[in-house]
């Protein structure tokens, strides 16, 4: 190969590289949601009637971010690094869903569990999260898989990206907080991968009756979708539809997803009755 041919090679996998870039949705929902068309009730937003969202697999996608994840016994970092080795500055980010960088972790082994966290940003690049209590109560460590949501200001398009990192043992014997609220109800549409699916779910409290969902990210909740497998990365994260239900005393959130390929998945809710919580569903996807 003759070095103009590998210039000229270079230059159209760039140019095929920014097309495509520019061919994503231009909003933070957008991309992870099918089209976004959004609904507002009471101040809050709901995904529209069109919408959808997928599940996604950050290395696949191949952005140009790479995800630095460091993790310490009671919380950790990450950084955001473009191609040229430098890393994403807080003003570089813009505000999506209230805030600036979403960090979901998953634990995969030594127990099942997730927690969505926002990073505080430092003048270096570096950006840090401490583990709520309730994250790391009973914990006995593990391995953990992180993902990350977020906009640059200079293109307004969605990147995302993942990294592994284990949790140290936990030297705590305690069981973990109990969990306040719970799922009572739930229904899928459909099993069968590919397919769109709307997942409902009611919720109660555990001790009494009437559950009054509050804002969280400007919605009702936010939901993710893992595979139960280690082995297959990546998450679809949903937000609710206005489909009836939220505001009663025993509220409905219901979800659309296009089901990804056959297997076993984890439904995680993330709600606010006035504090964090977190519920789990077990989901089956069919051939």
């Amino acid at each position: 190969m003759t070095i103009r041919s590998y210039i000229i090679g270079l230059s159209v996998g760039a140019l095929l590289l920014f097309v495509g870039l520019r061919s994503l949705p231009d909003t933070h929902c957008a991309f992870l949601h099918a089209d976004h068309q959004p609904v507002y009730s009471n101040g809050v937003e709901f995904c529209g009637l069109n919408e959808e969202a997928n599940f996604y697999q950050p290395n696949a996608l191949q952005f140009p971010v790479k995800l630095q994840l460091s993790i310490k016994a009671s919380g950790g970092t990450v950084r955001l690094v473009k191609e040229d080795g430098q890393p994403y500055l807080n003003y570089e980010l813009a505000v999506s869903h209230t805030q600036k960088l979403h960090l979901h972790i998953r634990q995969v082994s030594g127990r099942s569990d997730y927690v969505h966290l926002h990073p505080v940003p430092a003048d270096d690049g570096t950006w840090s999260f401490i583990f709520p209590p309730e994250f790391l109560l009973g914990n006995p460590g593990g391995d953990l898989q992180a993902y990350v949501d977020f906009v640059p200001v200079r293109s307004g398009r969605v990147m995302l990206a993942e990294a592994t990192a284990a949790l140290p043992t936990q030297v705590t014997s305690a069981w973990p907080h109990p969990r306040r609220n719970q799922i009572i109800a739930s229904s899928v549409s459909t099993h069968k991968a590919g397919e769109s699916a709307l997942i409902k779910v009611q919720l109660d409290r555990l001790v009494g009756s009437g559950l009054k969902l509050q804002p969280i990210m400007g919605a009702l909740g936010h939901a993710v979708l893992f595979a139960e497998s280690k082995n297959l990365t990546g998450y679809a994260h949903m937000h609710p539809s206005l489909e009836g239900g939220e505001y009663e005393v025993r509220p409905t959130l219901s979800f659309k997803v296009r089901l990804p390929k056959a297997g076993r998945y984890d439904f995680w809710l993330n709600i606010n009755d006035g504090q964090d919580d977190y519920l789990y569903l077990p989901i089956e996807v069919t051939p």
